[in-house]
């Protein structure tokens, strides 16, 4: 998870203000954020970004369809040089290929690819792992932000053309509906990957604002973008990677899920927190051990239902682990 602009959250704040009426500000201050100081050229984590989001998601869950709403709003202006640059290829082929270059200059929380399978072209977004009652709001928001940009980018470019289909990585909800007629083409539900499938011929087709001197200037403006978002952050990756563990319930990530969600390799991200004289599992250890000790405070739930919030498969592993962590056991600590 790399640093990006924070002008989307701040898209996503608005929206919700306007469309449910709910103050974000509490959501915000919880995660260091206050809306009256927010600058529109300062970063944020994606990491510290989906922290945010799941705070806000809370008093919106009631809406199953919200991430749709929310996506449908974002301007062209929110991607700055990285819109320009691609309504300056030569071709929709090319400017694919650099969308998928520069993928980390766009709001996504999925790995963007592009296949091809004989005559058949696909966009294909690969999901970051994330909470369970996360995850149909951040494909929802993936897959609509993206038909949204690729709306935009055609209008700009004098096109029309709409996904041959659209698929989704979760069951088909009751609302499947509403997702065909919002995007006017078939959507297949209960794939392992979001998808568009493009229409036959569009990818090499020329654009008409094609300008190989813009698209310098434009590649040499996301240049410069990524290498300051690639900075070493001022927060160490062990504290971002608590943050985002913390998020979790039940089920953890795995460390090769994690270090793909911050979009290094696994023994890049052992090196990482090495360094920080940590280790992934000492990460999960502590944040399992903070929740335990707050179920242990302040609710009534037995030993075993606290195990399986915390994704252990049988209360003796959690007690152990307990007591490796505080020299007594669960029982005790709650009796102390």
């Amino acid at each position: 998870m790399t640093l990006r602009s924070i002008l989307a959250l701040s898209y996503t704040i608005e929206q919700i203000q306007k469309q449910y009426g709910l103050d974000p500000a509490p959501a915000l201050a919880r995660n260091g954020i206050y809306p009256d100081q927010m600058d529109a050229n300062a970063v944020i984590s994606q990491a510290d970004e989906l922290a945010v989001l799941s705070d806000l998601f809370i008093d919106l869950r009631h809406d199953p369809l919200v991430a749709l709403k929310l996506s449908s709003t974002f301007g062209l202006s929110a991607y700055g040089a990285f819109a320009m640059m691609l309504m300056s290829c030569s071709t929709v082929y090319e400017g694919i290929q650099l969308g998928i270059r520069y993928q980390e200059l766009s709001y996504l929380f999925s790995r963007l690819d592009f296949e091809m399978t004989g005559d058949e072209a696909s966009l294909v977004l690969h999901p970051y792992h994330v909470p369970e009652e996360l995850h149909r709001f951040v494909i929802d928001r993936d897959v609509a932000g993206t038909f949204q940009f690729l709306n935009m980018m055609q209008a700009m470019l004098g096109q029309q053309a709409k996904p041959v289909k659209i698929c989704v990585p979760y069951p088909a909800p009751k609302e499947k509906d509403v997702y065909e007629s919002t995007f006017g083409c078939p959507v297949e539900f209960g794939t392992d990957v979001a998808r568009f499938v493009i229409p036959d011929g569009l990818i090499n087709k020329t654009l008409p604002n094609a300008n190989a001197t813009a698209l310098a200037l434009y590649r040499q403006q996301c240049d410069e973008l990524l290498n300051q978002r690639r900075q070493p952050e001022h927060d160490q990756l062990s504290r971002r990677v608590h943050k985002y563990l913390s998020m979790f319930r039940d089920e953890y990530p795995s460390i090769a899920e994690c270090a793909e969600t911050f979009s290094t390799s696994e023994r890049s991200f052992r090196r990482q927190l090495k360094d920080e004289d940590t280790t992934y599992q000492q990460l999960l250890d502590s944040v399992r051990s903070e929740k335990a000790c707050h179920l242990l405070d302040n609710t009534s739930q037995s030993i075993e239902q606290i195990a399986v919030k915390l994704g252990y498969t049988e209360a003796a592993a959690f007690i152990r682990a307990f007591k490796k962590w505080h020299q007594m056991t669960p029982a005790q600590y709650r009796k102390k």
